[in-house]
């Protein structure tokens, strides 16, 4: 038999007998107790005990990632709660622009001339999205018994619970919602979240579409004037969740927007409008009101704050024994709605969010910190003066360019090394710091030497100068002198 078919029939045994090899895993091996989402690299969290996930055997140790699922199955995983069906737009007599229901409620006056008012200066107004796209009715009925017949599909003022439905029969349709580039998941989200599922149950406290983009005046989200506008929505969600008597039965704190506001995320976005700033919906999620998969605060920071993240995940807070509990997150230095600017001086003091609330004085924990406060203060204290020598140069007429450039590359170092100190590895840090404190120092030692030449050379200049003025004055002397010889002579 030709090397040929002997290679061809292994293949075909190995690729019968690859069912039978998976169907016959051991079935004391431990199950995979989360789902695998997101989760594929085995190794990234159990190679090395990453966040107190279970550390791999030794006789582990080598086997790839494809191979785990190989023995260890997820766990059953929950049931997922149902969703509803999205239901079909509301059918009602096609009139063009005929819209008898705009002219007539705006003609009553009082709130139904507000609510006409509101929808004219909306985007569904622009959009031609009238009333009876939600409301149901004839628009183009000229009396009120056929206008809002139930012949004609109305329904009249929609009930709360089936508000996020009605919606969806039209932002749930990709098709239609494609022209304008929207999502089209928003109820589904919303059905998982703690509104959609309070709603769900029949709590009708509950926000709804109708509550936070506005009922009748919808204004996209890209607009100043629109609800969700992202210096906007502090507010928007203020409106319920600082009202004490209404988030009494859920037990929620009201402070959140007042702590908030005074943090450095609040004043970076509403006073500096900084729009890279954090609002509501960055940290809790928009339409599921909980980032899926977020369940970790310190995933959530990590968003934004991928680099102090990553680091984070790599140090002794992160990476515990399994089953510790207590050690610290993001919040438990940082906070949650009141983050401060943080600084160096949180390395110091016993008090809550400092290290020394966790770790005792004279602790080799304590030692670390106050070592790890002070490589970064004195690398900022490097910079700091080196800056200040620079621009000392600049303001000397002195060309700073490469000086510049070089304190650009300590002050990154000196930013990376702010976030890797959160892996609290005091020999990461120090090679950042070190270089920061080396290159500052190269910095303002040119910058020093460069101004003492041009002092010199000022000075340089001030004596040639002083010396050109010395001997014109002596040639105007002895040419005065001269004329006054020859006009003697003449006379």
């Amino acid at each position: 038999m030709s090397f040929r078919w002997r290679t061809m029939i292994v293949a075909l045994v190995l690729f019968l007998a690859t069912p039978l090899l998976i169907y016959a895993r051991p079935s004391d091996q431990p199950p995979i107790p989360h789902s695998l989402e997101g989760r594929e690299a085995c190794l990234a969290c159990h190679e090395g005990g990453v966040g107190g996930a279970t550390q791999i055997p030794t006789d582990h140790v080598g086997r790839p990632n494809e191979s785990c699922t190989t023995c260890h199955s997820p766990a059953p995983a929950e049931e997922p709660s149902p969703t509803r069906v999205v239901p079909t737009p509301i059918i009602f007599p096609q009139r063009g622009a005929v819209n008898t229901c705009f002219e007539c409620h705006r003609s009553l006056g009082g709130k139904h001339e507000e609510i006409t008012t509101a929808w004219e200066g909306g985007i569904h107004s622009r959009r031609g999205v009238g009333c009876a796209h939600c409301h149901g009715g004839d628009p183009g009925a000229t009396d009120i018994a056929t206008s809002m017949s139930p012949e004609a599909g109305y329904i009249g003022v929609p009930a709360k619970a089936e508000i996020p439905a009605l919606c969806a029969s039209c932002h749930s349709n990709v098709d239609l919602m494609r022209q304008y580039n929207l999502p089209t998941d928003q109820w589904a989200k919303f059905q998982e979240s703690v509104h959609g599922q309070r709603l769900e149950e029949g709590d009708t406290k509950v926000t709804t579409c109708f509550d936070c983009h506005g009922g009748h005046r919808m204004n996209p989200a890209n607009e100043p004037s629109s609800s969700v506008y992202p210096t906007n929505i502090p507010a928007m969600c203020d409106r319920c969740h600082s009202d004490g008597e209404y988030m009494r039965p859920y037990d929620l704190p009201i402070d959140q927007d007042e702590l908030y506001r005074k943090s450095v995320h609040g004043v970076a976005l509403l006073e500096k409008q900084d729009f890279r700033a954090p609002n509501c919906a960055t940290c809790h999620g928009k339409h599921g009101a909980a980032p899926p998969g977020f369940t970790e605060v310190a995933n959530v920071c990590g968003q934004c704050h991928s680099a102090t993240q990553n680091y984070f995940a790599q140090g002794a807070h992160a990476r515990a024994p399994t089953g510790a509990v207590g050690l610290p997150k993001c919040v438990t230095c940082h906070g949650q709605h009141d983050v401060p600017l943080p600084t160096e001086e949180l390395f110091l003091g016993d008090e809550p969010r400092r290290c020394g609330y966790c770790h005792e004085e004279g602790s080799p924990e304590a030692e670390i910190a106050t070592r790890m406060y002070g490589a970064l203060n004195e690398a900022a204290q490097s910079l700091a003066e080196a800056e200040e020598a620079m621009e000392r140069a600049s303001g000397s007429g002195l060309i700073v360019v490469a000086e510049r450039s070089r304190l650009h590359e300590a002050t990154t170092s000196l930013i990376e090394g702010r976030a890797a100190q959160h892996d609290v590895q005091l020999i990461t840090l120090a090679g950042m710091t070190d270089e920061v404190r080396s290159i500052s120092q190269e910095v303002k030692e040119d910058a020093e030497k460069a101004i003492a030449q041009a002092v010199t050379r000022r000075q340089a200049m001030v004596i040639a100068v002083a010396g050109i003025g010395l001997t014109i004055i002596a040639l105007y002397l002895i040419k005065r002198e001269l004329d006054q010889e020859w006009l003697s002579r003449g006379s």
